[in-house]
């Protein structure tokens, strides 16, 4: 069954669209000070996903963001609270203040490297860090459901040569930038690690 057919994906995205809407409304009001959300919008913005996986935006006037937070550090909060483990909040109302620092997201999806074809040893940088590219999107896009517009290192350069593709010399980690779908203004790009951890596991983070 393809998602957009299914009920329980689309009401998990539609309540996804509407409490990043309400967020960032939120952010503009208050001039980026989550502690004086009003606790009327924040109640609005509980969810138990269809994976199991909850909602805690609720919290997020307790998250201490730093007094140079920037809107992108709103937003990388506002996704690691949208969609995350109950089994991290036994009892939310007792939870006093979140730190920042222990909210990123960090998943392990269900992939393998050797899933994927790469270039042949003849095909040339550019072929090579388009396909790379590719498969970056393709691994990102299973935890950043909004779509993923394009792959770059931290000097916003595509995968290549120069970059090592966005490798790690260790091959245990790519790393660099994601930009998501939308136009002008409304384009959020986030910092992202894929990391191989114990036991052959990969994790993503961004």
């Amino acid at each position: 069954m393809s998602y957009d057919r299914n009920p329980s994906f689309g009401m998990d995205q539609s309540f996804s669209e509407g409490a990043r809407r309400v967020t960032d409304l939120l952010w503009e009001n208050t001039g980026g000070d989550p502690s004086s959300f009003p606790r009327s919008y924040l109640e609005t913005l509980r969810h138990e996903h269809s994976d199991g996986r909850v909602s805690m935006l609720e919290l997020i006037d307790r998250v201490d963001l730093g007094p140079d937070a920037t809107y992108e550090d709103y937003c990388e909060v506002v996704e690691a609270l949208l969609a995350t483990d109950p089994g991290k909040w036994p009892d939310p109302n007792s939870v006093l203040t979140v730190s920042s620092d222990r909210l990123l997201y960090e998943v392990e999806p269900e992939f393998e490297f050797n899933e994927y074809e790469f270039a042949e040893e003849d095909e040339s940088d550019a072929a090579m860090g388009k396909k790379m590219e590719t498969f970056l999107k393709k691994i990102i896009a299973t935890v950043y459901l909004d779509g993923v517009s394009k792959v770059v290192d931290t000097n916003d350069q595509a995968p290549n040569e120069d970059n090592n593709y966005l490798m790690s010399d260790d091959g245990k980690e790519f790393s660099g930038v994601f930009y998501g779908k939308g136009a002008g203004t409304q384009v959020k790009k986030f910092p992202f690690s894929i990391t191989e951890g114990s036991a052959g596991q990969w994790q993503i983070r961004y």
